[in-house]
């Protein structure tokens, strides 16, 4: 989960473009993280080392860690942690930006501290929940000084299900206040009861497509009454298990009504509500939330 905000991090600080951290989103996959990044992140290298390792690698036929070990930047017990580690996945998305020329090493090296310390994530083997709620709290002081913690419930739960149902590969952008919005192929639903959730997910026809064909697990080629309702399905999918949640653990009681689609309708009761953006490369989901 630590990728999703990572990007959005590197966004809001403008040191990558969108298409920049699309393409380090995509290619993720097929790369696998070097001794190097590792090494950084843990605190056992700095950039510069790491940097001359690099250059004697132009030159010699020897591995990363080979070389460490005979400059002394590491230990065989340091390389052998390094490669059992288990690593927070948002690394992969660095190391791809460096390879690609976006960043340095040494810039790498400064967002990752700086990452830590904006989120409080020194421990990122421990709680995660804890540190996705502070995740979230931290990308939602844009709009909200004071989030009601059943709206971090409700997100905490939200990119859990994006990831498990459509896919890992996205990135919110920051959100902010939207006084109105006319929606394109747009699904809302309420839930009331002790509190209120009023939320919407809007797409347009070609993102429509691509997240049917993720979220179904089938082809589509064209926008249909299949496509709408996949949108429509998520939403109720998600705002269920987020009721049962709420029951289950706060013993809270709210209703879930019906799902509508709406085409080309101007939402003129959005005030105060927020537009958070998801960024997939297939598209961008856009989310509303009143409460």
């Amino acid at each position: 989960m630590f990728s999703q905000f990572f990007g959005n991090f590197l966004l809001s600080k403008g040191v990558v473009t969108t298409e920049q951290l699309l393409r380090a989103i995509k290619e993720q996959h097929s790369r696998h993280l070097k001794v190097g990044t590792l090494a950084i992140h843990n605190g056992y290298m700095t950039a510069n080392e790491v940097d001359n390792i690099v250059i004697r690698q132009t030159h010699e036929d020897k591995r990363f860690g080979e070389i460490a070990i005979e400059e002394g930047y590491l230990t065989e017990d340091q390389l052998t942690t390094l490669l059992q580690a288990q690593t927070p996945d948002y690394l992969l998305i660095g190391q791809i930006l460096v390879d690609d020329g976006v960043l340095t090493n040494s810039q790498l090296e400064e967002l990752i501290t700086t990452y830590h310390t904006e989120n409080k994530l020194s421990e990122l083997n421990g709680e995660h929940k804890e540190n996705l709620d502070a995740l979230i709290r931290n990308l939602m002081l844009l709009s909200i000084t004071d989030m009601p913690e059943h709206l971090t419930k409700y997100l905490n739960l939200l990119f859990n299900n994006l990831v498990r149902f459509v896919g890992e590969d996205f990135t919110p952008l920051n959100p902010r206040f939207c006084s109105e919005y006319v929606t394109d192929h747009c699904s809302g639903q309420v839930i009331d009861g002790d509190f209120q959730i009023v939320s919407y997910v809007d797409v347009d026809r070609e993102t429509a497509i691509s997240f049917a064909s993720r979220y179904v697990g089938e082809e589509f080629s064209e926008f249909d009454e299949y496509v709408q309702a996949s949108i429509e399905d998520f939403l109720n999918l998600h705002n269920g298990l987020f009721n049962v949640n709420v029951s289950n653990e706060n013993s809270i009681e709210l209703h879930l009504n019906p799902p509508l689609s709406m085409e080309n309708t101007m939402l003129s009761s959005v005030d105060d509500s927020i537009l958070l953006p998801i960024l997939y490369p297939f598209g961008v989901l856009n989310f509303l939330f009143k409460v």
